[in-house]
């Protein structure tokens, strides 16, 4: 049998765009980051104090990465985010435009926190799917409570 450390570890991610960075819309139908999500923040330290391994899992294209693309006025590099607001993450996997579902499967994820509720539709019952409220900028219909 395992020792109580590890029956207790679990794998929890996060999604990054307007999970964990929160953005706005600029006005000229693109985007502008907005700064961190504390709260979704904060729930990603509580998992790490738990001693569960936390992912970062983003669709973004892991070759544009710290481009600026896509209607953004700027974009910060995930990693670049990270060191920046020294978060408590194992490991960023990028899925390149792909649904977030098989990684999260394959990675053995047990809770996922995302902006995006197709993306967490398409999680299979074994993943607690967190739908996690955009910024109000973006109008009252965007996510519920994390």
């Amino acid at each position: 049998p395992g020792t109580r450390l590890e029956l207790d570890m679990a794998r929890v991610s996060f999604d990054f765009d307007d999970t964990l960075l929160q953005t706005v819309p600029d006005g000229d139908q693109g985007l502008i980051e907005a700064g961190p999500n504390e709260p979704i923040i904060a729930l990603m330290r509580e998992h790490k104090a738990a001693g569960d391994t936390v992912l970062i899992v983003t669709s973004r294209c892991e070759k544009f990465e710290g481009v600026v693309t896509h209607g953004w006025t700027e974009r910060m590099a995930i990693a670049d985010f990270v060191v920046k607001h020294d978060l408590p993450a194992d490991l960023i996997i990028f899925t390149n435009g792909e649904d977030k579902a098989p990684m999260l499967v394959a990675l053995g994820v047990v809770k996922h926190f995302d902006d995006d509720a197709d993306e967490l539709a398409l999680l299979p019952d074994s993943i607690e799917g967190v739908l996690v409220p955009m910024h109000p900028a973006w109008g009252s219909d965007t996510g519920t409570e994390a």
